[in-house]
């Protein structure tokens, strides 16, 4: 732990000295303002920021769109000792790796067009390798390079009789990225986790909603938006099935296939800024129509429908800062027929998942937060459930082509727990993290099973330790 410790130290040290410090610089010299105008840490806008990314990432002058960011990180997870080799399922486990790295287009593109676009190239996407027996042996740790979370917009600012509206249209590739506040999905708290869980299948806090991270970057996002009078803001879109072909649009993570060319996502919101304060309650959601990959043992057909509720409470100066975020989303899922008996015990099954966290930040150098999450659903024991049989091939946690590196003891995806991150930015354009997680529960309750080896685990084994450390350029 000291060696890579002190790796992250050096790497932070040769940052600061060799390069000039100025966030995400086709932002900051567009507008000609810091980034702590915009931003109140790595992740979480403030109003100042809602309103750029608002009125299309058009305000301020054209400028040399390009930036880039890159992330080294350290995951240690507490125990691997059920595991039949600590390598199947904690893959790189407290080895320092680079994690990421992203080259954004981004700025201003006329006077009404802007964008946001991410090319992501992932040094630690990570998917489960199978022997001939269909048993997990092992966790490939991807290079992949994909057309991340991003958005293109057109917009304007009218006056409709007394009222002042800005209104828009945008074009995205992940439901809820064009979202103006931290508490959806693409942009939530925490605002950056362990790309190695992804081998888990399931993410650092558990099974998340279909709309929760489900269709990035697969998908294509046509929408309406508008705010009135810096107060109500409505959104409607719609998302198509995306098949990019071309190696750099190509996504990261499980497919999940849309079958359908209506797949509404919507959005309304309460905004009210006073001062330092800024308050906001909303409401958001999505269906969605799914079809059943044929090269996915255990993958289903259904309709998801997805809706939350959030609320965002911001007080910011330049010194003391303090924030709270809290969101609540609750799915409903029709399988279809064919899923019932093969892939799970009902035709209807229920996620709901609770994430809440608080901030305080310092001088937009030294911040703490904390954070609590929860996830529950109903029992589906042919795809929560262990089954050591290697002759099944149906539901989600089996031993023969698993999407689970782990398995529920109940049949639950009960998940549950909480932590804390310390950050410190040295300068605007370094981010140094530390982030613990610990867990009360872990896919049904306070044990569940190693898919590798069927041994339990208790869900305190999957406590984790994040260090990671950001540089934008």
């Amino acid at each position: 732990m000291r060696k890579w410790l002190a790796t992250i130290v050096i790497v932070v040290i040769e940052m600061q000295t060799s390069f000039v410090a100025h966030a995400l610089p086709s932002f900051t010299e567009q507008t000609e303002q810091p980034c702590k105008a915009c931003h109140l840490n790595v992740g979480e806008l403030t109003p100042t920021g809602r309103q750029f990314k608002l009125k299309g990432y058009t305000q301020g002058t054209r400028v040399m769109p390009f930036s880039l960011t890159a992330t080294a990180s350290v995951t240690k997870v507490k125990s691997t000792s059920s595991s039949a080799d600590p390598s199947v399922t904690m893959p790189k486990n407290g080895s320092l790796i680079p994690e990421e790295a992203s080259l954004y287009v981004a700025g201003k593109l006329s006077e009404h067009m802007g964008g946001n676009l991410k090319w992501t190239a992932s040094a630690a996407n990570t998917n489960p390798l199978f022997g001939t027996s269909g048993v997990q042996t092992g966790t490939r740790v991807g290079h992949d390079f994909f057309l991340d979370a991003s958005d293109v917009r057109f917009a304007k600012q009218d006056n409709v009789g007394t009222q002042s509206v800005t209104w828009g249209v945008t074009l995205n590739n992940a439901p809820a990225s064009q979202d103006l506040w931290n508490t959806t999905p693409v942009h939530t708290f925490p605002y950056r986790t362990s790309s190695l869980l992804n081998a888990w299948g399931t993410g650092q806090f558990g099974p998340t909603t279909m709309m929760d991270g489900g269709l990035n970057s697969q998908t294509t996002g046509v929408g309406i938006y508008a705010m009135v009078n810096d107060a109500i803001y409505l959104e409607l879109s719609n998302y198509l099935k995306s098949s990019p072909n071309l190696s750099l649009l190509q996504l990261s993570g499980p497919l999940n296939t849309i079958s359908t060319n209506s797949n509404p996502y919507w959005r309304l919101a309460w905004n009210h800024v006073n001062q330092n304060h800024s308050y906001m309650l909303g409401t958001f959601g999505m269906v969605t129509h799914l079809t059943r990959d044929p090269f996915v043992a255990g993958s289903a057909s259904g309709k998801y429908t997805d809706i939350g509720l959030d609320a965002q409470y911001q007080y910011i100066t330049d010194t003391h800062s303090l924030s709270a975020q809290a969101t609540y989303i609750n799915e409903q899922v029709e399988w279809g027929t064919r899923s019932v008996g093969r892939s799970h015990d009902n035709p209807s099954g229920s996620l709901s998942t609770f994430k809440a966290k608080l901030t305080y930040d310092y001088a937009r150098t030294y911040g703490s937060s904390v954070f609590y999450f929860k996830t529950n659903g109903s029992t589906d024991n042919l795809y929560w459930s262990y089954n050591q049989d290697p002759t099944v091939i149906t539901g989600a946690c089996n031993q023969t082509n698993s999407m689970l590196a782990y398995c529920s003891a109940t049949g639950t995806p009960k998940t549950g727990g909480i932590g804390f991150e310390l950050y410190y930015a040295p300068t605007p354009n370094v981010h140094i993290a530390l982030q613990q997680t610990y867990y009360k529960a872990f896919l049904g309750g306070a044990t569940f099973i190693d898919n590798s080896s069927g041994n339990s685990r208790s869900a305190s084994d999957n406590n984790l330790t994040y260090v990671y450390v950001t540089y934008a350029h």
